[in-house]
């Protein structure tokens, strides 16, 4: 992680009181409290700041804030070995976290991948396998418009599994999903690192509202000397269909007047033509939304096999998809009936086994 991408934005423990709504009077672990209860992971901000603030902290703190970093860390070289792989890029995460000004840490959920290709995918989750231990996994096939494509997610204990949150990888054979009769999905990641970071924030409000987390990886982008150009910015947000949810972020910020000048007028200005031509779009001619299935997990634990293809195997009731990591039941929705699922088990166990590859290696 280089620090020529990183924020000089005077990020304190005294902003995080206003953005959280805490009483300045009150004391920090009054603040950390209110950060555990917001959506999104701020915990390891607030200890990272107090920390560097020079806060009183017990063992305990210090002990939850170290593990916090070896958790960045192994996103970090899971994210710097991903890369490697042809057509995979990590967005968000590690990538925005080199941003944060020194001395703070921004907290990993896990870690977002995009790739070019199915066989790019079964690599990528391959490679997460390869070096964490896994037993459960997500898949959703999306058919749009006649083409298909993958999402894959794979999740492992955290270092201390009864209080740290799971580690977990996200891999999609698209870049942004969009929104079910309003926004298509969209393939193609921008570019620019940066920009596609960014629109990766914004794509986020059509999942959930904006938080905390948002406003300040927005506010520590913008104020970093990798910042992209206004004008650049606001073009990508058109064409990819994401300047109002943009434009709401750089509003939410701007709301806060510390941070109002750390969105540029000329960003603002220029995003509210786009939004409002992209909301008479969405209005006039709604796009059809991508039709989902979801895959129930058949396999347990995951494995490593061979090959990055998967292969679906029908019948009149069901298809179960065999993927490199584990089998899935493909259904149309969330509930599934139990006597499918018995069938779909005693199917799996007839069919030959998925051939395997020996794991590697790890250093101790």
């Amino acid at each position: 992680m280089t620090s020529d991408h990183r924020s000089d934005f005077p990020l304190t423990l005294d902003l995080l009181y206003e953005l959280l709504e805490v009483d300045t009077e009150l004391p920090v672990r009054r603040l950390l409290q209110a950060a555990r209860q917001v959506r999104g992971v701020l915990a390891p901000l607030v200890l990272s700041l107090a920390e560097r603030e020079g806060t009183a902290m017990g063992a305990g703190a210090r002990g939850e804030l170290a593990r916090m970093h070896r958790r960045a860390e192994t996103y970090r070289l899971l994210a710097d070995e991903t890369a490697r792989v042809p057509g995979a890029r990590v967005v968000k995460g590690p990538s925005l976290a080199r941003h944060y000004p020194e001395g703070t840490l921004r907290a990993l959920g896990d870690l977002d991948v995009v790739v070019s290709c199915e066989d790019a995918l079964w690599q990528v989750l391959a490679l997460a396998l390869d070096r964490h231990d896994s037993d459960e996994a997500e898949l959703t096939q999306l058919d749009d418009q006649g083409q298909r494509h993958l999402y894959a997610g794979l999740w492992w204990p955290g270092e201390d599994p009864l209080i740290d949150p799971d580690h977990g990888i996200e891999v999609t054979t698209f870049a942004f999903a969009g929104d079910p009769g309003g926004v298509p999905l969209r393939v193609p990641l921008p570019g620019d690192q940066v920009i596609a970071d960014v629109l990766s924030l914004a794509e986020e409000r059509f999942q959930r509202p904006y938080t905390v987390k948002d406003i300040i990886d927005l506010v520590c982008v913008l104020t970093s000397p990798a910042a992209p150009a206004p004008r650049a910015l606001i073009a990508a947000a058109g064409e990819f269909a994401l300047a109002p949810e943009l434009l709401a972020l750089c509003e939410r910020v701007r709301a806060y007047p510390r941070l109002a000048a750390t969105v540029p007028d000329e960003l603002v200005g220029g995003l509210r033509g786009p939004a409002d031509t992209e909301l008479r779009r969405r209005a006039q001619a709604p796009s059809a939304p991508a039709r989902q299935r979801y895959g129930m997990q058949l396999t347990s634990p995951l494995r490593r096999g061979e090959g990055h293809r998967s292969t679906e195997h029908a019948w009149t009731g069901g298809t179960i998809s065999r993927t490199p990591v584990g089998d899935f039941l493909i259904v149309p929705g969330e509930l599934v009936d139990p006597a499918l699922h018995a069938c779909a088990l005693e199917r799996l166990a007839a069919l030959a086994p998925w051939p395997l590859r020996p794991a590697p290696r790890r250093e101790a």
